[in-house]
């Protein structure tokens, strides 16, 4: 009689293979998640070591000349018993001192009409408000100080005052006494002051030089910080303009002060620039 054998296999059935091959993508899908997973961790290890080294430096730069225009405001004001015949005499006066700026024929660079703008015009009433005083006699009392009571009246309309005001542009720097002193011969008998600056092509070129001495500061500053920190400058990362200053100097008049022409000193003007300049180095 035979024996039967105890540990025979069975036969793998259908339910055993799925089982199985859904245990191999599992397997297969963790391997994959954990090399996605620390692949980047190794990446971002490898260029933490690689990170740009800079310095930033801030350079100042300034050039200093004489402006080149100036700017007068220049008013007539007057009054008159009506609006209508204020607003008339105003326009006469205004327009001879326009005419006569417009007409000096002694000037290197002329003002031309583009030089001249009305930037205040006004017409107001004016009104005038009188005391009603009353003496008053009182027995006993010295009559050389006689007692004196007062009361304000309503304010009377006496008048209507106008008032234009214009700007006037002048290139000719030394010819500026002679356009006030024409005009206030004119009837202009307001001078609210003098402007310097300079025109935009001198400033645009005074801006350039400024902005080359600026990044030349910030080059030097930028190689002594080099030389002291034992590194080497590889370039230039970026430049940055921080600042940028245009001069506008208000200068008051007296013409009070007699003379052939009123004396006008125009003095220098600074053009400043700053940069910010961040320089990569290496050791």
């Amino acid at each position: 009689m035979g024996t039967a054998s105890c540990c025979a296999q069975r036969p793998m059935t259908d339910t055993n293979k799925g089982n199985y091959v859904t245990a191999l993508a599992i397997i297969a899908l963790v391997i994959v998640s954990v090399f996605a997973i620390t692949r980047p961790a190794m990446m971002g290890s490898n260029t933490g070591n690689t990170a740009q080294r800079t310095i930033t430096v801030n350079g100042v730069g300034t050039v200093e000349t004489a402006p080149d225009e100036a700017i007068l405001v220049l008013a007539v004001t007057n009054q008159a018993a009506t609006a209508d015949q204020a607003a008339k005499d105003n326009a006469d006066t205004a327009s001879r001192v326009v005419e006569t700026i417009l007409g000096l024929s002694s000037l290197s660079i002329g003002i031309t009409k583009e030089d001249i703008t009305t930037i205040d015009y006004s017409l107001t009433p004016v009104y005038a408000q009188a005391d009603k005083c009353v003496t008053i006699d009182q027995p006993g009392l010295p009559t050389d100080r006689p007692q004196v009571t007062c009361t304000s009246t309503t304010p009377q309309l006496v008048g209507y005052a106008v008032r234009n005001a214009i700007q006037v542009t002048v290139k000719d720097m030394n010819s500026i006494g002679k356009v006030l002193d024409a005009a206030t011969g004119a009837g202009a008998n307001e001078i609210d002051g003098i402007s310097f600056t300079f025109t935009s092509g001198t400033y645009a070129d005074l801006q350039k030089q400024a902005l080359q001495k600026a990044v030349q500061d910030a080059s030097g500053q930028a190689q002594a910080m080099a030389t002291a920190l034992g590194v080497h400058i590889t370039g230039v990362v970026s430049v940055n303009p921080a600042y940028v200053y245009r001069p506008y100097i208000n200068y008051k008049v007296d013409t009070s002060s007699s003379g052939a022409s009123t004396p006008i000193q125009t003095g220098t003007l600074q053009v400043t620039v700053n940069v910010q300049v961040v320089y990569e180095i290496s050791a």
